[in-house]
């Protein structure tokens, strides 16, 4: 039996991170291989609970660097790990797990990956020496495999693939099993509007969500919002929904993976910063409207044949709105450009699981 650790961004209540790690599982299990899965996780009881798999605390270096020795195979990723954009430690942390296991001679999968930005020229020449010598490389997008060799990883090493949340399966949904209709204010016969929102420490970025929905709510709709890293945008949500005297749908408890799902099943636009809202929206072909914050939003929309509206830190607030009108008056021709565009990389990500299959033969 194979035994493979999973590193990544897990147990930070994170749903897209939380996402990633469910579709790798299910992706894992599926393989002819017998294997033992182990996760890195910041709170590994609960990823024990949810996922049924073992589970360490990735902040202990004693317990990490034994679930390193014990495994054949480690597997880094997905998410956005290798960057600097959130502080300069984390990209540390992860090379760390990357020379652990080199120094053990483990097998190490580079799995679905956003790289960047890194700004530091000693993280470009440290990513380039680790990755250069891994078995498998695969990115979720092509600016990430320009990147990489910009730094000096070899182009022939990397292969382009998509998001592991591109895997799910769309669920045909009836709308009395919409989970929305359990809230009040939820009107199943008006279009639904949802915003997946993160906090960047601007009033002004929560003055204007509140302008933009004060402006929808003069067309009698639906307006949900949603938390995808919940102790981050609950605050958010909380703020935005003080400062508004229209009613609203605030979703305030952790949804599961299915739930979140759900939820945007039952909408007819999705507003997205985070990128994991647009990408859950585009596996279940709701219409979205994207505001970058991050290069990865940009490479995303790009690979859906969008674009973002505008930027976090400089909102346009009309043309905001007149994208989510446009997406309600043209939503079956938004539905079906989604369903071909998933459907392209659901075959990629699949062609990687191949690759993935013969490392553990």
């Amino acid at each position: 039996m194979s035994k493979i650790l999973i590193s990544g961004y897990y147990g930070f209540g994170n749903i897209g991170d939380e996402a990633i790690l469910k579709t790798m599982i299910d992706a894992l299990n599926q393989l002819e291989h017998p294997l033992s899965l182990t996760v890195l996780s910041n709170t590994p009881e609960e990823t024990i609970s949810h996922f049924k798999i073992n589970a360490v605390n990735r902040s202990k270096i004693g317990p990490v660097v034994k679930a390193i020795r014990n495994c054949d195979v480690l597997i880094s990723g997905g998410g956005s790990l290798l960057q600097e954009s959130t502080g300069k430690l984390s990209i540390f942390y992860y090379l760390f797990i990357y020379f652990v296991a080199m120094a053990y001679k483990k097998k190490i999968i580079v799995f679905s990956q956003g790289i960047g930005p890194v700004y530091r020229n000693i993280s470009k020449r440290l990513i380039a020496y680790v990755f250069n010598k891994v078995h498998s490389i695969s990115v979720r997008d092509r600016q990430s495999k320009e990147e990489l060799v910009a730094y000096g990883v070899k182009a022939d090493k990397i292969i382009v693939t998509a998001d592991p949340v591109m895997a799910f399966e769309q669920q045909t949904l009836k709308p009395e099993h919409f989970i929305l209709s359990n809230y009040n204010h939820y009107d199943p016969n008006l279009k639904t509007i949802g915003f997946a929102l993160k906090n960047n420490k601007s009033q002004d970025a929560s003055k204007a969500f509140v302008e933009i929905i004060r402006k929808l709510k003069e067309t009698p709709c639906n307006i949900v919002l949603v938390p995808f890293h919940f102790k981050e945008d609950q605050a958010l949500i909380e703020e935005i929904v003080s400062e508004l005297q229209e009613e609203v749908i605030a979703v305030k408890n952790r949804l599961s993976v299915d739930e979140m799902l759900n939820v945007i099943q039952s909408m007819d636009v999705l507003v997205g910063v985070r990128l994991h809202a647009l990408i859950f929206a585009a596996v279940v072909n709701t219409p979205m409207v994207g505001i970058s914050y991050d290069p990865k939003i940009d490479a995303f929309l790009e690979s859906m044949e969008e674009h973002a509206i505008c930027n976090i830190d400089s909102m346009d607030c009309l043309t905001l709105i007149k994208a989510i009108q446009e997406r309600l008056v043209d939503n079956d021709k938004h539905k079906e450009k989604l369903y071909n565009r998933v459907g392209l990389y659901k075959s990629l990500l699949k062609d990687f699981n191949q690759q993935i299959d013969s490392v553990l033969e």
